[in-house]
């Protein structure tokens, strides 16, 4: 599937198959009900098998990164993260600090641990950051770019303390 979200030839040609195991299958019933044989229901339902078969895999591919997984739209798959905690980075003479928000994701699947960091931020996030939940967006037709959505949590913790003073 490409960016602007329109199907692809083998999407189109898949759901034709599909549509036509439909036809088949419903014109099998509709014999074998008028002539009391289910021979003909028999008959069109290994063609039906086929077609369906074919028609998914063939639409499968637009939908299924190499992962197996749903993606979203343009590609992109999202996920939500536990966050772990603050790093920052070891400043050379002349230069600011800057703090990464450190999160986790466990893919519920395989149970395999991935960690990813976020943007550059100029000030300290704070602890109360620890054991929040972020979102992750990956692409997953270029091998370590994300982006972590880290704005919308820094905002929610800044209310939290405005609401606490």
């Amino acid at each position: 599937m490409d960016g602007n979200n329109r199907f692809s030839r083998d999407s189109w040609i898949g759901g034709a198959l599909l549509l036509l195991s439909l036809i088949i299958a419903a014109a099998g019933v509709i014999i074998s009900l008028r002539t009391g044989s289910s021979r003909y229901f028999l008959f069109a339902s290994f063609p039906t098998a086929v077609l369906i078969v074919a028609g998914g895999a063939m639409i499968r591919k637009d939908y299924l990164g190499s992962g197996g997984r749903l993606l979203l739209a343009g590609g992109e798959r999202t996920i939500e993260a536990q966050v772990l905690g603050v790093t920052r980075n070891l400043r050379t003479a002349g230069e600011k600090t800057a703090y990464y928000v450190v999160c986790r994701y466990k893919d519920p699947v395989t149970g395999k641990e991935t960690t990813y960091s976020s943007k550059a931020l100029d000030e300290y996030p704070g602890k109360e950051v620890i054991g929040r939940t972020v979102t992750v967006h990956i692409d997953p037709g270029e091998k370590g770019k994300y982006t972590v959505e880290i704005d919308a949590l820094l905002e929610e913790i800044r209310k939290e303390k405005e609401a606490q003073a």
